[in-house]
Parts: structure tokens; sequence; C-alpha cells
């Protein structure tokens, strides 16, 4: 394939319009496997997580098909119920810049919050684990209602905007509702919760730092997750 190495910012969509002009040219056909993660990451000259955003948003645009066990595969681009476009792989941020952003801002947040946090947010946050226990879909709104409660529990309005912002940015990412279907279909639903409990427990005996440490570790399990789903599709 005639692949040119990705230079700048935003790789996996650069990776993804590549592959995708090759499909819109014929050069890869319908019924195709593409290479192998490691085979493309090492011609385009990225990092083997960029390449497996990149499939999620051929995916999602409906340009390839993964196949778990088997790999990547082409689809027929005449088919009048995929939507061909120029702009097909511009879907937003992905879910590694997400989970990097989070990971800084709700850090800070989360040891801020240990030092301010009232009884009444305390038991706020056990609610929000109760909903998620309850709830299906990896509990996902318990999930977003417990971390925009850690951000009003730091008392500063500016950083409670800003993970609501981060929220919506993820909950309206179309890759971001492929990897929630995956962690669904992985039964995944423990871990967050038990990640979720850790930081309760942290943010009531007020221990700042373990706070930070704890959320920032809860978002190195999402990355974790992540890898470990994406690289299954070649296993």
């Amino acid at each position: 394939m005639l692949l040119k190495a990705v230079r700048s910012q935003r790789r996996f969509e650069q990776v993804a319009e590549q592959i995708s002009k090759l499909i819109q040219k014929g050069k890869l056909k319908p019924g195709m496997r593409l290479p192998p993660e490691r085979e493309l990451a090492l011609q385009l000259e990225v990092s083997r997580p960029t390449v497996r955003e990149a499939m999620i948003a051929l995916e999602i645009s409906g340009l390839v098909e993964v196949r778990v066990g088997s790999g990547i595969y082409v689809l027929d681009t005449s088919s009048p119920n995929l939507k061909m476009c120029k702009n097909s792989v511009d879907i937003g941020p992905g879910p590694l810049e997400l989970i990097e952003a989070r990971k800084e801002i709700e850090g800070a947040i989360a040891e801020l919050a240990a030092q301010r946090i009232d009884t009444g947010c305390l038991e706020e946050l056990e609610q929000a684990i109760d909903k998620m226990v309850h709830e299906n879909k990896i509990g996902a709104d318990g999930d977003r209602e417990f971390h925009l409660l850690v951000a009003k529990a730091a008392g500063n309005s500016v950083l409670e905007t800003i993970t609501v912002f981060l929220w919506d940015q993820q909950q309206n990412s179309p890759m971001w509702t492929k990897l929630i279907e995956r962690m669904k279909e992985k039964k995944l639903h423990a871990t967050i919760l038990d990640d979720h409990q850790c930081l309760l427990d942290s943010l009531r005996q007020k221990d700042s730092k373990g706070a930070k440490a704890i959320m920032r570790n809860h978002l190195n399990h999402a990355r974790d997750i992540y890898f470990d789903l994406m690289g299954e599709e070649e296993n």
C-alpha cells in the first residue's frame, strides 16, 4: 500500500484519512484484510495505539469491519447503507486524548475535593455508586454523576465547568461509545466500581494525595482497558 509517514498532531485521524482515501480510490478493495497493526504502525511511523484509534474511526465510518480474532476487513463502499463523505473520519477527539486530559485535570480536582468535601457530598457520591450498581451499560449515568460530584466537591466553578465539558466531549464521541460497548461485552463493570469505591474512601478520609493518585490510576485503568480491548482484534 502507498502510505505516507504521519508527522503532526491528531495522528489517528490522519491515519484513518489515508486509509479511507485508498479505499475510496479502489486501491483497497472490499473483502481485503488490512495489514497487522504492528506493520501499519511501522509503515506509518506511528504508535500502535494510534493505529488502533484509526481503526475505530474507520469502523464507525462504515469503511471497515472488525472481526475479533481474525482482523480488520475493508467493506464495500458502494453500499447505499454506508455514509461516504469527505469528512467521514472527522469524528472528534479520540479516547486516548480524552483519557489523558481527564487524568491531568480530574487528578488535581480529586486532590482539592479531599480537602474541601462535606458530608452532604459524600452521601451523594455513595448514591452515585449505588446508581452504577443497578445500571446497565457500565453504569454510564452513575459514572458521569460520580465524577461531576467530585468536581463539585473541589469547590472551584472553573474546574467544574471544565469537567462537564470533558464529559460532554466524551459522551458525544462515537469512538468512546464504541469503547463502552466493548467494555460492556467484557463485563468490566466491577473494575470501575472498585475504583470509585476506593476514591470515595480516600475522600472520606480527607487524604488529598491518595485521592489524586487513585483518580489518576482509575483513568490509567481506563487507558489499559482500551489497549487490551483493541489489542484483541488481532489475536
